[in-house]
């Protein structure tokens, strides 16, 4: 009988679980007490002497890793009570608590900056309105999210910590190799919401894998993945796959579970130049762009490509050229693409990549057989249209007590434009009319120059000022309003 599978993200909404353990039935018992090799290895200690080093091995990396990896939880509703903002206001039970009354997604990550940098995937913050982080430890940390690249499910956050330990990445595109170790450390279900990561073990037993109709659902990439044997579920989104000497091999993003059951097919996104590239991006708030060409393509069969004169593993068949697009007028249906700003296609998943990462500011060079003859064309592409906003830096968010604080928007006008324009600070985007700041007079589109005395300029600087002024000590000043309106000091104090 054929089975159902489901690919799935691995980022969860709250669950409860339960589980029971049933003894080794008698029959068992008796088998593997007449086996004769499994008599030889418990009588023999030499035997044993190699899986007791490997599971030192295991040990110690448990120890010298998990400090590396946090659990995530998010709220998909708004929480921004004063004591939410601050890390010595928080603790595992408290978090718990909090969750308890709210839609919320567990996830894992990983350390990348010691000053409190994490990765993980956007598919776990994404739709979040409230971010925190617990370490291994069990200390728990509000969250920014600071940059995003939904395309590729990568995200970054920002912790007010410093002296965090961040993770050490293998070479990026080095060769792995299936049958090789692969180590999981995360939060599968929610259970590492408290502290004490979860470390499983496994191998690589795949690589290159695609996964075209979890891309097609999500508006993601899934491509070039490695496929791993670690158990690994839903929760350990955006952590680390380790090998055997600690080096972080892979973002742990999707699993297929066979009848929506645990411990199936796990897929990690590999560390590649363009991941590490894309990393750094993120952290500094840099928008990743993706080149759009406007072709859908097919691999061709064997056939097809000897027919053109191309060997086995070279081209992509254009199916369809959008109206508009750069493609149009280039490109037609037929036409073999071979080669894609210097690079040669082999199929259509890498297709996808290549163009992604194709210049637009400059013309791109592509070769094409067209009724078995080699052409020469270029186009210049233009940026993809994303489906989901991503976070930048000029779209970075706070909340601080009923307000929600960001950078002055590029689209800011009319007089609010005026009132803005030279000064430097964070604007306010929206003001509960149940909040202090509210009832103090700050409003909508006036922007807060300094707190506690403290210029600020950046989401990032705000929330460690809030992290480490207890709020008797924490104001406000806001800038002058366009009639020339003096500026406000505004205490903050905290509130049910």
């Amino acid at each position: 009988m054929g089975r159902r599978f489901a690919v799935a993200l691995l980022g969860i909404g709250a669950m409860s679980l339960s589980c029971s353990r049933a003894p080794l039935s008698a029959a068992r018992q008796a088998n593997a007490s007449d086996h004769p090799v499994l008599a030889a290895e418990a009588g023999d200690p030499a035997d044993a002497s190699p899986l007791a080093g490997l599971e030192a091995k295991f040990e110690s990396l448990a120890t010298r890793l998990a400090p590396s990896v946090v659990a995530i939880s998010a709220s998909t509703q708004v929480l921004d009570a004063d004591d939410l903002l601050r890390a010595d206001e928080l603790n595992p039970e408290k978090l718990e608590t909090l969750l308890d009354r709210t839609t919320r997604m567990v996830g894992t990550g990983l350390v990348i900056d010691a000053d409190g940098y994490i990765l993980t995937n956007e598919h776990v913050i994404g739709e979040a309105e409230n971010v925190w982080v617990t370490t291994d430890a069990g200390k728990v940390y509000p969250a920014l999210v600071v940059g995003t690249d939904p395309r590729q499910d990568l995200a970054v956050l920002k912790i007010p910590a410093t002296a965090m330990k961040p993770v050490t990445f293998a070479t990026p595109d080095a060769p792995l190799a299936r049958g090789q170790w692969a180590i999981a450390i995360g939060n599968p279900y929610g259970l590492a919401t408290a502290g004490n990561q979860a470390l499983s073990v496994g191998v690589v037993s795949a690589l290159d894998r695609a996964l075209p109709k979890l891309s097609k659902k999500e508006n993601r990439l899934y491509s070039g993945l490695v496929q791993t044997t670690c158990p690994i579920n839903p929760g350990n989104s955006g952590g680390p796959l380790f090998d055997i000497h600690g080096r972080v091999i892979g973002i742990n993003t999707a699993v297929i579970l066979p009848e929506k059951k645990t411990n199936g097919i796990g897929f990690a996104i590999p560390v590649t130049r363009q991941l590490m590239e894309t990393v750094a991006g993120l952290k500094d708030g840099r928008e990743v762009v993706y080149a759009y060409l406007g072709v859908s393509v097919v691999t061709p069969t064997p056939g097809q490509r000897r027919s053109a004169g191309l060997d086995d593993q070279s081209g992509v068949r254009v199916e369809t050229v959008d109206r508009a697009s750069p493609a149009d007028g280039l490109l037609k249906e037929g036409d073999l693409l071979v080669t894609v700003d210097g690079r040669t296609l082999r199929d259509s998943e890498q297709f996808v990549r290549v163009v992604g990462q194709a210049p637009i500011d400059r013309p791109t060079d592509m070769t094409v057989v067209r009724d078995g003859k080699p052409l020469a064309v270029s186009a210049t592409l233009r940026k993809r249209a994303p489906m989901t906003a991503a976070v930048t830096r000029d779209s970075r968010r706070m909340r601080l007590e009923g307000m929600l604080v960001g950078p002055v928007p590029a689209h800011w006008a009319g007089a609010k434009a005026a009132a803005v324009s030279a000064t430097k600070g964070l604007v306010v985007l929206a003001v509960s009319a149940r909040s202090k700041f509210a009832r103090d007079g700050v409003r909508e589109g006036d922007v807060i120059t300094a707190v506690g005395g403290q210029s600020i300029q950046d989401v990032v600087e705000l929330q460690k000022l809030v992290n480490d002024l207890p709020p008797e000590k924490r104001t406000i000043t806001t800038a002058p309003r366009a009639k020339g309106t003096a500026g406000n000091a505004v205490a903050a104090t905290s509130r049910d």
